[in-house]
């Protein structure tokens, strides 16, 4: 049996939500979160770290590599096996091509699928590298594999312009594990046996959901995988529901007072939801101020005054169209097209 670890789409040297007061720390994040998942290889004794793709943002730098090298040589004698992804592809002059890895690294750089023999591990690693940054390739579909031993896959991709796969191809393949990168949401394509690592962290603000890195035991009995969650960052939905007797001042306030609860590491998305009246105006510039606001998403809708707009634009379509919904039967259906025929005429008169 061996023990793995698994991670990828770091993007190391990324810097997300770049001119914000939280971008440089979020990069910082980043490095430190990786850090951690290969100090677990020493701390859990595993025998293998997998990095299906996009180590980095862009195009290592050589000190970059240097850097992150010296770490790989802190887990030996594990090993550790990466590709390039679609965002750390190989450029013809990719400081990849000819760098010199310690022992226990081993990185697949052939564009064609090709393989690392672990003769400790009695294990074969199977994967290619992106030379560019799409190829649509279904690189991953082969006759069945025969060999003794276990085979595990090291995949970066999942849709049609980046190495596009179906579970079934995989499966097919004879793969005793597959480990994928590329999609930043993780989670198992099929239980146990091929899992879509997601992204380390959040690398952008929509990028939603948990984030973090996988620990499993491989033997030719099966596969047992666990998730471990990162929270250096999380993005998160925050809804601000309005009413039409609220002032900008009082949204404002209770915006505050929703936000007031937030865990240390989350960023919020502010939605502004409801009715409000129709000459109040959101706080929007106010609540872009807020600590860790990173959106602003106005869904709400002006409660109309539909005595007082007759009054206003007496003769004209508006007043006609009011006073036609307003003999019709009541129904919410009647009430939604009154709704909306206002809205529609008012945003035609203001072009």
């Amino acid at each position: 049996m061996i023990k793995f670890i698994q991670t990828a789409d770091i993007h190391l040297g990324l810097e997300p939500d770049k001119g914000s007061p939280w971008s440089e720390k979020r990069k910082k994040d980043i490095f430190r979160s990786f850090v951690n998942v290969v100090e677990q290889v020493k701390k859990e004794q595993a025998d293998l770290l997998l990095i299906p793709g996009d180590l980095f943002h862009r195009q290592p730098l050589k000190r970059e590599l240097k850097e992150v090298s010296s770490l790989f040589a802190e887990v030996a004698p594990a090993h550790v096996v990466l590709i390039a992804g679609n965002h750390d592809y190989l450029h013809p002059r990719s400081y990849y091509r000819n760098f010199p890895w310690p022992e226990n690294v081993h990185m697949l750089m052939d564009e064609q699928l090709g393989k690392i023999r672990l003769p400790d591990l009695d294990t074969t690693v199977w994967g290619c590298s992106f030379w560019k940054p799409e190829d649509g390739r279904r690189i991953y579909r082969r006759e069945r594999i025969r060999e003794p031993g276990l085979h595990i896959l090291l995949g970066h991709g999942g849709d049609e312009k980046h190495h596009p796969f179906s579970t079934e191809e995989i499966r097919e393949a004879g793969y005793d594990y597959a480990a994928f990168g590329h999609i930043h949401r993780p989670g198992q394509l099929v239980p146990d046996r091929i899992v879509m690592s997601g992204a380390l962290e959040p690398t952008d603000c929509n990028d939603f959901g948990p984030h973090g890195y996988w620990s499993g035991t491989l033997s030719k009995g099966g596969c047992r995988v666990q998730f471990h969650s990162v929270k250096n960052c999380e993005y998160k939905k925050r809804e601000i529901p309005v009413t039409p007797k609220m002032g900008s001042y009082q949204i404002l306030e209770q915006t505050k007072e929703a936000l007031a609860d937030r865990e240390p590491w989350e960023i919020s998305h502010v939605i502004f939801t409801g009715r409000r009246d129709s000459e109040v105006e959101l706080p929007i510039e106010e609540a872009g101020q807020l600590q860790r606001v990173v959106k602003l998403l106005d869904k709400t809708q002006p409660d109309y005054q539909y005595d007082k707009l007759k009054e206003e634009h007496k003769g004209t379509l508006l007043e006609l169209f009011i006073r036609e919904m307003e003999s019709r039967e009541d129904s919410r259906l009647n009430e939604e097209a009154l709704y909306y025929g206002v809205h529609a005429i008012l945003e035609a008169m203001e072009r």
